[in-house]
């Protein structure tokens, strides 16, 4: 796909909608202050995680019966351009194109940046928190969502990165409130092995509870969500300075390895009646000859592990959570919106994944 640049341009647009949230005012900001206290009112949420917003009615049913109130939409992803015609060396990638609306309360443009993007943004930080706020806040304006009032960013730092990125969410938030009287939030994901390092400068968190094991580890059991990875990143999460919300998985995919490495994601499932398929226990299924799944060609002797985020296992891990978390108030967020993984669900067990 190719690489569309940052575009600034001056809309005009005055609409408001009701789906996005007006947030506090920015002042000097101490994470360590959040923990105890809630930083927005609890509400059942959910991740859209599509490039193209449509809902069928059976998503839009969902989001009705189960009183979901905020929704956290990926905007656009933030990349390295490494091609030798490249004018930037960082740019944006997979932006959301708008087809139908959400009918919730709350809107949160979510952006996405890879870990070479933030490196790539060592010492500009300033520089690329303008381009990449003012990319969502023209999103914003020309769907007519409204003005920016919040933005999540999701990386996943490490400690070589982690001083950049806290730069980008403090230089985020100042844009922001900028462009608002002083009026904004930022907000982050958090990972499991980030509750180990200091708090990012942002209003809250999301703990991200899923993608818990390495999918390229051909011996896991379900890199998804499977609580012994969990258990041993919660050790600290009761004194976390910061407000977390918690985001569980519903969803599932199939991984394929090939002579023990991973080569990819299936996007297309292969019947198990073709006889193509033999089931060799659990989750692991072997290639019993030569075929081709939409574009991809798979070998004889592939491996494919179907991973899924069972009812049950979120369930347990929720427990695990909530007993660290405590009293400390928190919203419950599904990731994510796809009438597909969630009709795998009863509503009970939904039900039972929201409550607080």
């Amino acid at each position: 796909m190719k690489l569309s640049r940052f575009l600034f341009i001056s809309l005009s647009v005055t609409a408001l909608i009701t789906g996005v949230t007006i947030t506090g005012s920015c002042g000097k900001n101490n994470s360590s202050t959040a923990a105890g206290r809630s930083v927005h009112n609890e509400a059942n949420s959910i991740y859209y995680w599509k490039t193209t917003l449509a809902l069928d009615s059976v998503e839009h049913e969902f989001l009705r019966c189960h009183d979901v109130k905020r929704a956290y939409v990926r905007f656009f992803d933030v990349v390295t351009d490494k091609s030798a015609t490249a004018m930037e060396t960082v740019v944006p990638n997979a932006t959301i194109h708008f087809n139908d609306t959400l009918p919730v309360k709350g809107i949160i443009p979510v952006v996405y940046i890879t870990l070479d993007a933030m490196r790539s943004m060592k010492g500009d930080e300033k520089k690329w928190a303008e381009k990449i706020s003012d990319r969502a806040r023209n999103i914003c304006a020309y769907n007519n969502l409204g003005k920016l009032w919040e933005l999540q960013l999701d990386c996943d730092w490490t400690e070589d990165t982690r001083d950049s990125f806290f730069e980008l969410c403090r230089e985020v938030r100042n844009r922001i409130c900028e462009n608002n009287e002083g009026i904004g939030k930022v907000s982050s994901t958090i990972r499991l092995h980030q509750l180990s390092q200091p708090a990012p400068p942002v209003d809250y968190g999301v703990l991200m509870v899923y993608n818990t094991g390495s999918f390229k580890n051909p011996d896991a059991a379900n890199s998804i969500l499977d609580p012994a990875d969990v258990k041993p990143y919660l050790k600290k999460l009761g004194s976390y300075p910061l407000h977390l919300d918690v985001a569980y998985p519903a969803y599932e995919w199939q991984l394929l390895f090939r002579d023990n490495n991973f080569t990819g994601l299936l996007r297309y499932e292969l019947p198990d009646s073709t006889g193509i398929l033999k089931h060799t226990g659990g989750n692991r299924y072997v290639l019993t000859r030569d075929t081709i799944v939409g574009e991809t060609y798979l070998k004889k002797g592939d491996v494919i592990r179907r991973e899924s985020s069972p009812a049950h296992t979120v369930l347990e891990v929720k427990k695990l959570i909530d007993s660290k978390l405590g009293n400390r108030p928190h919203s419950n967020v599904i990731y994510h919106l796809d009438n597909r993984n969630l009709s795998k669900y009863t509503s009970d067990e939904i039900k039972d994944i929201y409550t607080q």
